[in-house]
C-alpha cells in the first residue's frame, strides 16, 4: 500500500538527521527511467512534453505491447515504493506521491478499463498529435522533424491495424468522434504538413515527406471509411466506468479521496452560489430584463469575419499588461503565446500549445482559437460569430494564455525535478487536471476579481458563465458515469443551470464520455481558493499574492494535495470545502 497523502504531508517535516535530508541520487535517475519508458510507449504524448528521444517512433498500440506495459508499471511502482521516504528532499517526496498516482491511473486505464479496446480516438489521436508536434515545435532544425515524421508514418498501417483488431464495437460517440479525427488527420497530411515544410530541406527530402504522407494517408482514409461504413452503424459499446473506477481515477489523477457524493453537494452548493453571482452582475447592466437576456445581448458583442485570431490576440496581450501592472505575477519578456487557426483534428474549442517546460530550448506557443468562415445564411453566421464575443474569449484567455496554461508553463520550467513539469497524458488518458486547469480555472475569477475591464459586469457574467460549465462537467462525469443520468440529462444541465446554447451543451455533455474526471476544473479551482485562504490565514500581513502565485506556478503541474503540502506542510485539513 502507497503511504496516503496527508501521512506524507506529516512526513514532509521529518528530518531523521542532524542535517536536511539529501536527494537520493537514484530517484532521479528512476524519474529518467520512468520517463523514459513512458516515451517509447507514447511518444506522441511525450514529444509534447518536450522529451524528443523516440519521436522517429509511433505508439504501439496491440495487445501484446499493451500487456508488457502493465507488467513494466507494476514492476516500476515496486521500485518506486521501494525508496525511503525519510532520505529523499520534501520535492522527491511529493513527486514520488504523484508519480505513484500516474502510474496507478495508467494501470487503470490498460489493464482495468482498456479504452484501448474501445475508444478509436486514442489512434486517431497519436497520428494527429504526433506528427503535428513535429510540425509546429521547432525544438530541431526542420530537415531532422522530418526525416523523424517520415519514419513515423512509416508505423502508421501498424497502429490502424491494432486499432481495427483492438475497437470491434466501440461506443457510438467514440466512433463518431473518431471518424472526425481520422478524416482531421488525413487533411493534416494531405495539406498542412507539406506547408509546414514547404521551403525546409532539399526537394528529395521534401519528396520523401509528401510520398510518406500520401502512404499513411492511404491508410489512414481506408480505416476512416471502414470504421463509418462497418462499424458505426451497428457500434453499440457502453462508454461509463462506474462509481469505483470513477474514484480510483480521482485518487490516482488528483490524490484525491473526496467521497464522490460529497463533490456532487459541493458542486451543487456552488451551482447555486455561481448563478446568485450571474443574476446579480446581470442586474447591474440591465435591473428590467431576464439574466440569460442580458447575457444574450453581450454576445453581440464580437468581431467580424476575418477578425476573430486578430481579436483575440489583442486581448492576449491587454491580460497580459494587465496581470504584469497588477502585479499579480512576473511576466515573462520577449516571449507570447501566438493566437493561430485551430487544427482540424481538435475536438475543442479553443487549446493551448505551449512550449513544454522540459524543452532544452523554449520553442513558440500557440494558442489555437477558430476562425469562423461565412456561410451566407445571415443567421447561422451571427450565431458563429457570438461565439467569439469579447467577454468570453476574455475569460477563456486568461484560462488558456494569461496568467493560465502559458504563463503557468514559462514558470515550470524551473520546477524542481521532472515529475511536475510534465503533461503526463491527454484525454482520456490520467493527467492531474486538479492543478493544471485547476489553476487556469482559477486564473478566470482572478483576473474578475481584480478588476479587469473596469469592472463591466459582462466580464463576471462570462467567468460565472465558465465556472457553471465547470460544475456541470463535475456533475455530469460524476452522474453520467454512474449512470444517474444519460448524455440528454446532462446537456439540460448545461442548457439550463449554466445557460449554454443546445450545440455547445451538447458538446460539454458529449465529453463527459471520455473525459470522466474533468470535474478536475472546478475541483482545482476550489481548491487553490481555499489553499490562498488559508495560507493568508496563517501569514497574516505577511501573504503576499504575488509570491502565493509565483510559487503555485513554479510548483509545476501537480493535484492541489501536492500545492498544499509544498506550501503548508504538514497540514491535513480538506483539500476543498
Amino acid at each position: 500500500m502507497r503511504a496516503a497523502p496527508a501521512l506524507i504531508a506529516s512526513l514532509l517535516l521529518v528530518v531523521p538527521h542532524p542535517q536536511a535530508p539529501r536527494p537520493a541520487a537514484d530517484f532521479g535517475a528512476f524519474v529518467d527511467k520512468y520517463l523514459d519508458a513512458f516515451a517509447r510507449r507514447h511518444p506522441s504524448i511525450a514529444a509534447g512534453n518536450g522529451i524528443h528521444d523516440h519521436d522517429d517512433q509511433l505508439e504501439d498500440f496491440s495487445a501484446k505491447a499493451i500487456a508488457a506495459e502493465v507488467a513494466d508499471l507494476k514492476a516500476l511502482r515496486a521500485q518506486l515504493r521501494g525508496f525511503d521516504v525519510s532520505r529523499l528532499t520534501p520535492d522527491e517526496r511529493v513527486d514520488q506521491e504523484i508519480l505513484d498516482g500516474i502510474i496507478d491511473g495508467w494501470l487503470l486505464e490498460q489493464e482495468t478499463l482498456r479504452n484501448w479496446t474501445r475508444n478509436p480516438m486514442l489512434y486517431a489521436s497519436a497520428i494527429a498529435d504526433g506528427v503535428h508536434n513535429q510540425m509546429v515545435m521547432e525544438y530541431a532544425p526542420a530537415p531532422v522533424r522530418m526525416r523523424r515524421v517520415i519514419s513515423k508514418l512509416k508505423h502508421v498501417p501498424r497502429l490502424l491495424a491494432a486499432a481495427k483488431a483492438n475497437v470491434p464495437n466501440p461506443p457510438k460517440l467514440f466512433a463518431q468522434r473518431g471518424v472526425t479525427m481520422m478524416r482531421g488527420a488525413s487533411g493534416m497530411l494531405a495539406g498542412d504538413l507539406r506547408l509546414a515544410f514547404a521551403d525546409a530541406g532539399t526537394p528529395a527530402l521534401r519528396d520523401s515527406l509528401a510520398k510518406a504522407a500520401d502512404a499513411a494517408k492511404v491508410a489512414v482514409d481506408a480505416y476512416a471509411n471502414w470504421l463509418e461504413k462497418d462499424v458505426l452503424p451497428k457500434a453499440s459499446g457502453d462508454f461509463t466506468i462506474g462509481a469505483v473506477a470513477l474514484s480510483r481515477r480521482y485518487r490516482a489523477e488528483e490524490l484525491l479521496d473526496t467521497p464522490l457524493d460529497q463533490m456532487v453537494r459541493v458542486g451543487e452548493r456552488e451551482l447555486k452560489a455561481g448563478q446568485a453571482a450571474f443574476r446579480a452582475a446581470a442586474g447591474k447592466v440591465d435591473p428590467t430584463r431576464d439574466a440569460t437576456a442580458v447575457w444574450h445581448d453581450a454576445w453581440k458583442d464580437h468581431p467580424a469575419f476575418g477578425q476573430v485570431i486578430p481579436s483575440t490576440q489583442r486581448i492576449v496581450d491587454s491580460l497580459t499588461a494587465f496581470v504584469a501592472g497588477r502585479g499579480l505575477a512576473t511576466v515573462p519578456t520577449g516571449e507570447r503565446a501566438i493566437v493561430a487557426q485551430q487544427q482540424p483534428f481538435d475536438i475543442g474549442a479553443a487549446s493551448m500549445h505551449a512550449s513544454p517546460p522540459l524543452e532544452a530550448v523554449p520553442v513558440k506557443s500557440f494558442y489555437y482559437v477558430n476562425e469562423p468562415k461565412a456561410t451566407g445564411d445571415a443567421a447561422q453566421d451571427e450565431a458563429l460569430l457570438q461565439r467569439s464575443n469579447r467577454f468570453s474569449v476574455t475569460i477563456t484567455s486568461s484560462h488558456e494564455a494569461m496568467p493560465g496554461h502559458w504563463l503557468h508553463s514559462v514558470y515550470m520550467r524551473k520546477t524542481p525535478g521532472k515529475v511536475r513539469r510534465i503533461w503526463i497524458g491527454l484525454n482520456p488518458f490520467p493527467q492531474p487536471s486538479s492543478g493544471q486547469d485547476g489553476w487556469a480555472h482559477y486564473a478566470e475569477q482572478l483576473v474578475v476579481e481584480q478588476g479587469y475591464g473596469g469592472g463591466d459586469p459582462r466580464y463576471v457574467m462570462a467567468q460565472q458563465s465558465d465556472a457553471l460549465m465547470r460544475i456541470c462537467r463535475l456533475l455530469s462525469g460524476i452522474r453520467v458515469h454512474t449512470k444517474q443520468w444519460t448524455l440528454d440529462d446532462a446537456q439540460a444541465c448545461f442548457e439550463k443551470e449554466a445557460y449554454l446554447a443546445p450545440p455547445a451543451a451538447k458538446r460539454e455533455a458529449e465529453r463527459s464520455a471520455y473525459d470522466p474526471t474533468y470535474g478536475g476544473y472546478f475541483l482545482g479551482k476550489r481548491g487553490f481558493l481555499k489553499l490562498r485562504k488559508d495560507l493568508q490565514a496563517k501569514q497574516g500581513k505577511a501573504f503576499d499574492l504575488k509570491t502565493f502565485h509565483e510559487k503555485v506556478m513554479g510548483n509545476g503541474i501537480a493535484p492541489i494535495w501536492a500545492h498544499r503540502a509544498l506550501l503548508l506542510p504538514g497540514d491535513n485539513s480538506p483539500l476543498i470545502d
